[in-house]
């Protein structure tokens, strides 16, 4: 697309003095590039190869008036185009198939990125409400788990807006006999403005969340290899990877994008210029894959070091199964699988591609908040002491008051711990010595307030 778009304006200044007139100039519609047309001829091109539902072995015509300019359409206010062979593939009953399929891929992976954006929400919010989690390794948990919600936000937006963008209501909308003579808007900058920041922060975010996953690899990686490894020392560094990198080279891409390929909404792929984004994202890919594979070899040392006499095999390979499935989710290991599976578009190993790819995706962040949240043991230790906090105090607000006392503590408290049954008893002792020396006991003594006193005389 973009060689196509450069040759076609290319030919439209440099070639303009050479045309006779009266020839209809070179022209892009936003999706081809029309060449120079004859007066009173139909011109056949070529379907674009980068839209993958187009009938790519198909031929889009346009026709040249006599008078010397494209054939308009004064009711849409639009040239015309014939993409019939092109849409070979969004014909009724193909297009019913096809957004059955998308509709289920749609509903997945919302219903999967709505669930990571719950559960890391909460995530987040209880290692940064317990002030004994606050340390550097629970920071970068907490920065990965912003990229993946920052993510599933991109990717709702993103869907919402180039879906506006594109007309595709109005493309259901026409009738099957009107599809062989669709009308295509020219390409405007202005009203696309929304529509290509809604997809360079798309990118951007993805970016940040695979570069934070290598930050977490990074990290852990770190931890077993270097000795005497300072965390808190390197954050800024490891911040400057996660959210710094990826914002120069998505810029870099948007730069090059406006300046050579400033067409439509900046969804469709434009030749060589996608690699500015995409080789550094695979470059952190294939590095995380490497010290997934570094910490898995290191791992299972370590296990068969640990228990090398006298241990149940199976055991053995249990405990490395199951870690190397933490290691797994966490690395992202599934990305590098599906990037190196071929794209072919079509046919029933593509669908079930697409089904786990975007499964895994979609869901990732909901394993994540699991693995470094939920089932952490510092976290789980946390929530209980403020359980088991809250509960005592809710016992002792519940107990009915007697004069200027409480009653019924005693056997609230008997049944908490051992502690506080010998607290109790110690209580008891104290006033039953002094009962004999004291005929009144007076409220301002300390062991009145003691959780559990009865006045003898109540």
């Amino acid at each position: 697309k973009m060689h196509q778009k450069g040759l076609c304006l290319t030919h439209s200044y440099s070639l303009s003095a050479l045309l006779s007139e009266g020839n209809c100039f070179p022209e892009w519609d936003g999706l081809i590039c029309w060449p120079r047309g004859s007066l009173g001829k139909m011109l056949a091109v070529p379907c674009p190869h980068y839209v993958y539902d187009f009938n790519h072995k198909g031929v889009a015509f346009r026709y040249c008036s006599p008078n010397g300019t494209w054939d308009f359409v004064q009711s849409l206010n639009r040239t015309w185009a014939n993409y019939s062979e092109c849409l070979h593939f969004l014909q009724p009953e193909i297009i019913s198939r096809k957004r059955e399929f998308f509709d289920r891929l749609y509903v997945m992976y919302t219903v999967g990125y709505s669930i990571s954006f719950t559960s890391l929400t909460v995530a987040i919010f209880i290692i940064g409400y317990f002030r004994r989690l606050h340390c550097t390794r629970n920071y970068i948990h907490m920065h990965l788990f912003v990229s993946f919600m920052l993510r599933a936000v991109s990717i709702f937006i993103k869907d919402r807006v180039v879906q506006a963008h594109l007309g595709i209501k109005e493309l259901e909308a026409l009738p099957p006999n009107d599809l062989q003579s669709i009308a295509i808007a020219p390409a405007g900058r202005s009203q696309y403005v929304g529509c290509k920041i809604a997809v360079v922060a798309f990118i951007y975010f993805l970016a940040t969340n695979y570069y934070w996953i290598l930050v977490e690899g990074l990290y852990l990686h770190s931890l077993i290899f270097v000795a005497f490894f300072s965390d808190s020392k390197y954050l800024w560094g490891f911040i400057l990877i996660g959210w710094g990198f990826p914002a120069v080279f998505v810029v870099t891409w948007a730069v090059v994008r406006a300046a050579v390929v400033n067409a439509r909404c900046w969804e469709l792929s434009a030749g060589e210029i996608k690699w500015v984004y995409q080789a550094p994202i695979l470059a952190a890919i294939g590095l995380n894959f490497i010290l997934f594979l570094n910490t898995v070899r290191v791992l299972a040392t370590k296990i068969w070091e640990t228990h090398a006499v006298g241990h149940d095999t199976r055991k053995q390979y249990r405990k490395l199964a199951k870690s190397t499935l933490v290691l797994i989710l966490v690395f992202g290991v599934h990305y590098i699988v599906f990037v190196c599976l071929p794209h072919t578009f079509t046919g029933l190993a593509w669908e079930i591609r697409m089904h786990c790819e975007l499964f895994f995706n979609s869901f990732q962040g909901f394993f994540v908040s699991i693995i470094y949240c939920y089932c952490n043991g510092e976290v789980q230790t946390e929530i209980k002491k403020t359980w088991t906090r809250w509960n005592l105090t809710v016992d002792w607000k519940k107990t009915t008051p007697c004069g200027n006392y409480r009653c019924g503590s005693v056997h609230t408290h008997l049944t908490h711990s051992t502690s506080s049954q010998s607290h109790v008893v110690a209580s008891s002792r104290l006033f039953l010595s002094t009962k004999g020396s004291r005929n009144l006991t007076r409220p301002s003594e300390p062991h009145v307030n003691l959780p559990g006193y009865v006045r003898s005389n109540s």
